[in-house]
């Protein structure tokens, strides 16, 4: 086992093992999950910034399409080039590889709107992350939405976003 720091974890990752509390696997769910500097975007609908303390790394989800009540952290280190999971509030272990491409540039976005409403664009090579209360989307820039990014805004789905937090080379 080897550690791991947050700032190997930039870039596209897929999942290819989930081992539950009941010991089931899951090997055929396509979950993606595009880390920036410290902002990411999760595929199954959850975005925000990432944290490490030591070998736990804590997932704050600033968009959460279903939120749960226990904090999102886990250990990780490496085996071979496979990143290893293993929840610490919750039993699980993710195995994940990183997809090939660039990683940089690499930044993100935090975004709000009237009335309370929240986003996080993240971008890493030619990947884009795009998360709000209706979901999550990883992919090329061309089917993201149209979006215009200004010094202090995005808009992006009809919507005028405030830019919170900026962080890295977040450009379309």
């Amino acid at each position: 086992m080897t550690g791991v720091s947050a700032a190997e974890c930039v870039g596209l990752w897929r999942r290819i093992l989930l081992v539950d509390a009941h010991g089931r696997r899951d090997t055929g769910t396509e979950v993606s999950w595009l880390q920036g500097p410290t902002g990411y975007v999760d595929s199954r609908g959850f975005a925000g910034i990432l944290s490490q303390t030591g070998d736990v790394f804590t997932w704050r989800r600033d968009v959460d399409v279903t939120p749960g009540a226990a904090v999102d952290a886990g250990r990780m280190h490496w085996e071979g080039d496979v990143l290893v999971e293993t929840g610490v509030h919750e039993d699980y272990r993710e195995h994940w590889v990183r997809a090939s491409g660039p990683a940089r540039p690499a930044g993100a976005v935090l975004l709000s709107a009237e009335p309370g409403r929240r986003a996080v664009g993240v971008r890493v090579g030619d990947v884009v992350g795009w998360a709000t209360a209706a979901g999550a989307a990883i992919g090329p820039p061309e089917p993201t939405p149209a979006w215009q990014v200004h010094g202090d805004h995005v808009v992006a789905e009809g919507t005028r976003w405030s830019i919170t937090m900026r962080e890295g080379e977040f450009h379309l």
